[in-house]
């Protein structure tokens, strides 16, 4: 089908021998000037547009990350494209190959720079380099990283879920392998695992998953399950997941599918089948949505929700991972003798817990497990502040009792491992005006002497309250 090229903008444009329209148009793009520094530059560079059959433009340049601001003059000759796009759209539209394209901006405007979203920088374009980039790479997982290394690697950040993390682990690499097999999609869809795991908040369970998705590169997407409702209702179709993750992975179908679709605060969706809420039949609903994800089949959505193109998403190879607190169904002060059965109690529907396969309890934090946080895991808020201070030439101690009174506060705000940032924040941030301002060269913390506004006295005095009303 033939396109008539066309003028995008109130501009002069010169058409060359094969009907091509160069349309010289002032815009604002980025360019990386040098390591880690973005520059925004107003440039004079070239647009080139289709017209569709239904008269709509379909422009070949694409900014990157901002809005290009027109109307305005530079007298620069380079410019960010994003050529990913271009090389889509030049097929699609004009049949004409990506090469000629790259040849047209280098000859026309000078030095060409692609946005790398896989490393998040921007790589002069250098023709071999950019189809060697762009060709479609099979990587199968375990190349270069065994299983004993992902585990010891995810160890360094995750504390005191040990086993936590080697279950976890062994599923999601199971299911990378089978799916990277040349097994059809109906059998990996019986063999892969799709995962609960539950527990108390703050314990690593969204934090395992994100470091076991890099370390596997593979995409994820984090969704929170009470924004989403059952088609009809106000709210986010659950086939919008599988665009979040879609997105994520680039636009790329194959490499989504291939990715892991985490459900948080999946517990919400069970609570409200059984305290008589008026959410109960939407979220009901969710649950029979989430069905046709569970069960392996294509779901059909469309990219940007509304007016993109149609999008056949195979859910065969999909790992799903569900995360909540089940609070309500822990025995004897922790979740080691849950079941299945427990959960359906809980309101989660049977069809739905027979596509669960692992069942996975995280532990609760003891103060030991708190001070092993602080003093090893990657995420402690003290390491991280050494590694600030380190960069700035700032010298940073801290009184060892400091330790145990941050346990003891994180203990009471019960938030878990996140409530160590939020304590550690507080008592440091009176310190750092005077650093950022260059008045301190040196950092000591103490225990603050001011503990009237202690999370533990507060919640001592909120007790007491609770008692003297009981009387």
């Amino acid at each position: 089908m033939n396109q008539e090229l066309i003028q995008a903008f109130s501009a002069d444009y010169i058409l060359d021998n094969l009907g091509i329209a160069y349309i010289y148009v002032p815009r604002r793009g980025i360019i990386k000037e040098g390591q880690g520094v973005r520059d925004y530059y107003e440039i004079e560079c070239v647009d080139i547009g289709f017209r569709t059959e239904d008269c709509t433009f379909v422009s070949l340049m694409e900014n990157v990350g901002e809005e290009f601001d027109f109307y305005n003059n530079f007298d620069g000759k380079r410019f960010v494209v994003d050529f990913k796009h271009i090389s889509e759209l030049c097929e699609e539209y004009g049949n004409y190959k990506p090469k000629y394209f790259v040849n047209l901006f280098e000859k026309k405007v000078g030095k060409c720079y692609l946005w790398n979203y896989q490393n998040s920088q921007f790589e002069e374009i250098k023709e071999q380099k950019f189809f060697k980039a762009n060709k479609k790479k099979k990587k199968k997982i375990g190349a270069d990283l065994n299983i004993v290394k992902m585990y010891n690697q995810v160890r360094e950040t995750i504390i005191a879920q040990d086993e936590q993390v080697k279950q976890i682990l062994a599923s999601v690499y199971k299911n990378q392998k089978i799916i990277n097999s040349s097994l059809d999609d109906r059998t990996i869809a019986k063999l892969k695992e799709n995962i609960i795991v539950y527990g108390p908040t703050g314990t690593g369970k969204t934090e395992i998953l994100t470091q076991i998705a890099k370390l596997c590169d593979v995409p994820i997407v984090i969704e929170d399950a009470t924004s989403f409702s059952e088609t009809g209702y106000v709210g986010r179709d659950v086939s919008e997941m599988l665009g979040d993750l879609y997105s994520i992975a680039g636009n790329d179908v194959n490499l989504a599918e291939k990715g892991i679709l985490v459900i948080d605060e999946f517990d919400k969706l069970g609570e409200s089948a059984t305290d008589g809420t008026m959410e109960g039949p939407s979220r009901n609903g969710v649950q029979r949505s989430l069905l046709k994800i569970l069960d392996g089949g294509t779901i059909t959505f469309r990219e940007d929700n509304y007016d993109g193109n149609l999008i056949d998403f195979n859910t065969s190879k999909l790992t799903v991972v569900a995360l909540g607190a089940f609070s309500s169904i822990k025995k004897n002060d922790d979740y080691s003798d849950i079941s299945t059965k427990d959960f359906i109690d809980q309101g989660i529907m049977r069809e739905v817990m027979g596509r669960f396969s692992k069942l996975v309890p995280m532990n609760h934090f003891s103060k030991d497990d708190y001070k092993r946080i602080l003093l090893e895991s990657n995420l402690s808020p003290i390491i991280t502040y050494q590694k600030l201070f380190e960069e700035m030439g700032i010298k940073f101690s801290y009184d060892d009792e400091l330790i145990d009174y941050i346990v003891a506060e994180a203990e009471a705000l019960e938030c878990g491992a996140r409530s160590l940032k939020t304590v550690f924040d507080g008592i440091i941030s009176d310190e750092l005006f005077d650093v950022f301002a260059g008045n301190k060269k040196e950092i000591h913390l103490t225990v603050p002497k001011d503990q009237s506004k202690s999370y533990v006295a507060r919640k001592r005095a909120a007790e007491n309250r609770k008692k003297v009303g009981f009387h």
